[in-house]
């Protein structure tokens, strides 16, 4: 039964995914800490998908890849450091209630449009810190996806470009996440997070892929993802 759950867990959120950019982190995370998953497990089952997804996202359209240098020195750090302190510190901080807390609040600034424009000009006005908050949101959280996507949709417009560089940064969180995991918490490694890494194909190949191609227009593109975000963070706080 865990393994079924698991497996529709996986193969819902890999198709939201590879639509978005952001999926199996974003809604996998909470997802399993509702069904009582700590931390550091709910980790090593959902980021081999997830890199995977975002790695095939990354490799199709590596030319349009543009965003690389704030993120590696001042995002990635600040991400390893936060998550080594919330896994050192797990008794003491309620992930949960941080992670519904952060996806209210970035379902508040995408759902209107004037907090989002603002925010927007906050971003760009303030990059570099932006960016190590998103750092620390996400070794905290695992919710930088949200954080990524107001960032990227704020220097870019076409979903195309948003997406691959979305799933370019996701892709180093998720790497650098796993270096901690397998350093910090190796004895808490799932197997299941492996196994399913064929879901995910899936789901990226025959699903999720073909509709961010033919179905998904650029209009709706951050409306879909504001009302799943939104949606979901109200869920997981009440």
């Amino acid at each position: 039964m865990e393994l079924i759950i698991l497996l529709f867990v996986v193969l819902l959120f890999s198709v939201v995914q590879s639509i978005f950019g952001v999926g199996l982190l974003l809604f996998g995370t909470p997802t399993l800490l509702l069904l009582g998953y700590p931390y550091d497990e709910t980790l090593w089952i959902i980021l081999p998908s997830s890199i995977t997804i975002s790695l095939l996202q990354t490799a199709s359209h590596y030319s349009l890849v543009q965003y690389k240098r704030d993120v590696i020195f001042y995002t990635l750090p600040f991400l390893v450091l936060s998550l080594v302190l919330v896994i050192e510190y797990n008794n003491v901080i309620d992930v949960q209630k941080i992670v519904g807390f952060i996806m209210i609040l970035i379902g508040i600034i995408k759902f209107y449009d004037f907090l989002n424009m603002s925010m927007s000009i906050i971003v760009k006005k303030n990059i570099r810190a932006y960016h190590i908050a998103m750092g620390v949101v996400h070794g905290v959280s695992n919710m930088g996806g949200g954080f990524l996507s107001i960032l990227m949709s704020a220097i870019y417009k076409d979903k195309y470009v948003i997406r691959v560089n979305v799933a370019f940064v996701y892709m180093l969180f998720g790497f650098s996440q796993l270096a901690v995991l397998i350093i910090m918490r190796a004895g808490t490694f799932q197997l299941n997070g492996v196994l399913l890494i064929p879901v995910a194909l899936i789901s990226y190949f025959y699903a999720g892929n073909k509709l961010f191609i033919s179905k998904i227009k650029d209009e709706s593109y951050q409306s879909l993802i504001t009302i799943f975000i939104l949606t979901y963070g109200i869920v997981l706080f009440l």
